[in-house]
């Protein structure tokens, strides 16, 4: 019990250790991924352990042992969906100047929203997040578009191409997470 006059603090991890362990969480995710897509032809696979691992990474730093797994759940089936709808858009109904941006929006979107949709079940949240996800991953993902290609074998630059797309959006991700589960716990309201 909080004596009377006294306000009780509550320590939150800042926006900034979300950014890390979600840059962190999704790019090892990127480069497991990474490895398996371009060894094993199976990108399918890759972007569902990227979405997998990150997500599984920014549940724990919600110490939401139980979310965690949702969390996973949710990131590894919507960023499978999205990177795979970015891909099909681009390989057989339109082909943009800026393919790598909308490869990467799309993946984020989807990915992004569904970890807020189905694992947080908040239509305001899951919004933001799809947003920051998109944003971040739609960089990325155009920012490394011709960075590996070419510069290492494939599995290689695979792997560091996914790993990077990891980090930068995961990054956005987190740092969207972090800042909802502070206003969210700033409000007063349940925490995510």
């Amino acid at each position: 019990m909080v004596p009377q006059g006294r306000k009780q603090t509550v320590r939150r991890k800042s926006i900034s250790v979300f950014a890390l362990l979600g840059a962190f969480g999704f790019a090892i995710g990127g480069a497991i991924g990474g490895t398996i897509w371009f060894a094993f032809d199976a990108p399918h696979l890759g972007f569902a352990i990227l979405g997998g691992v990150g997500g599984a990474v920014l549940g724990l730093a919600l110490k939401a042992w139980k979310r965690a797994y949702l969390l996973a759940l949710a990131s590894a089936i919507g960023f499978d969906t999205g990177f795979l709808a970015g891909f099909f858009i681009v390989l057989t109904l339109w082909d943009p100047t800026y393919r790598g941006l909308l490869i990467g929006a799309i993946g984020g979107l989807v990915g992004g929203g569904a970890l807020g949709l189905l694992a947080l079940r908040d239509w305001n949240r899951a919004g933001i997040l799809a947003l920051a996800s998109a944003l971040g991953f739609g960089i990325a993902v155009e920012g490394t578009w011709k960075v590996f290609r070419g510069l290492a074998p494939q599995v290689l630059s695979g792997t560091m191409g996914l790993a990077t797309w990891g980090a930068i959006g995961g990054a956005s991700l987190g740092a969207a997470l972090g800042y909802l589960s502070k206003t969210k716990a700033d409000t007063g309201r349940a925490d995510i």
